[in-house]
Formats: structure tokens, C-alpha cells, sequence
């Protein structure tokens, strides 16, 4: 009996899991996000922006995904909302964002 629920309870988290990734086009990463957190500022003039109080650049050829296109303008980048980004130079330069649900939920985090 405890094996079946356990059982139960794997398949239920898999399907759960598999869904949540299933929602995302295929060019958003399936492995999830290198990084994720949340848009405080945007200064695209400075090619700057501010996660979770932290200031990362803009590579000059950055690009923003989202979940109706494989790349939309910069300036649907908008303060409060969800990202998840990909990094280089030792962290600090962003040259990926894929914009996240707001009430996407990071699996790292749980």
C-alpha cells in the first residue's frame, strides 16, 4: 500500500513538474533558468538593469523573449515583473531575458 502511494505521489510531482515546463515555448530554456528573479529598474539609455537590487549590464546584442514571441523589444521589460536571464563576464553581463508569468514560482526555490 505505501508503495503505490508513493508511487502515486512521484507520478503526481513529475506531471506537475513536466506542466509547468510544457507552458513555455520550446525557446525558452526546459532545463529552467540560469537565473531568475525580480525587475526592480530599467535604464535601457544606460544599457543597465536593477535585479533584486543588484545592477547588471546589457550586452550590446541582448535579447528578451517572451512567451508569444522568440524576441520582442526591450521595452516590454517592465519594473516588478519576473525574469528569468542568462549571464556572462563573471556574472554581471545579461545577454538573455525570457520574461516569466507573475506568478511563476522558480523550482530552485521550493
Amino acid at each position: 500500500m505505501f508503495k503505490k502511494f508513493s508511487y502515486t505521489i512521484i507520478v503526481a510531482l513529475l506531471v506537475a513538474t513536466t506542466t509547468a515546463y510544457a507552458a513555455f515555448p520550446a525557446y525558452y530554456p526546459q532545463g529552467g533558468f540560469q537565473r531568475v528573479g525580480t525587475l526592480d529598474d530599467v535604464q535601457l539609455h544606460r544599457q543597465v538593469i536593477i535585479i533584486n537590487d543588484i545592477p547588471y549590464s546589457l550586452a550590446n546584442s541582448f535579447i528578451v523573449h517572451s512567451t508569444s514571441a522568440y524576441s520582442v523589444p526591450a521595452t516590454r521589460l517592465e519594473r516588478g515583473g519576473q525574469i528569468g536571464y542568462k549571464t556572462s563576464s563573471g556574472g554581471r553581463l545579461i545577454t538573455e531575458i525570457w520574461l516569466l508569468p507573475s506568478d511563476y514560482e522558480n523550482p530552485r526555490r521550493r
